[in-house]
């Protein structure tokens, strides 16, 4: 049972650093954004929005020497992820309901988290 409870342990300890792969919370720097697919009505009247629909989805983020992080969305669609500076494709998994958001390059600088926006199509026409 401790041999167990050790590698299951060890498991965690090892699992708790993927995520953002960058040691996550010390950094000042990232990729914020957005996830959300359009349009949401078969025709758009003046008068009557018709704002794009947040998606639940996983982020990914990959640079150059491979390196790769990703995020969660959230109910709004909504994430946030810590990287060091460089730059970065961005892309979301895809999502029931709609198309695969399109990939975006994306430059990270230092001390600062560049914004995003991950389009998917609904197809509704």
């Amino acid at each position: 049972m401790k041999r167990l409870l050790l590698v299951a342990s060890l498991c965690a300890l090892g699992l708790g650093g993927c995520g953002t792969g960058s040691g996550g919370a010390n950094l000042t720097s990232g990729i914020r954004g957005v996830v959300q697919a359009g349009p949401t009505c078969p025709v758009e009247q003046v008068g009557s929005p018709c704002p794009d629909r947040p998606l639940r989805s996983t982020v990914r983020a990959i640079g150059t020497g491979g390196h790769i992080a990703e995020a969660k969305t959230d109910d709004q669609g909504r994430f946030r992820m810590p990287l060091e500076p460089g730059t970065y494709i961005v892309s979301a998994a895809p999502v029931v309901g709609a198309m695969t958001p399109t990939p975006v390059t994306v430059e990270v600088k230092a001390g600062a988290y560049a914004r995003v926006t991950l389009e998917a199509d609904t197809g509704i026409r």
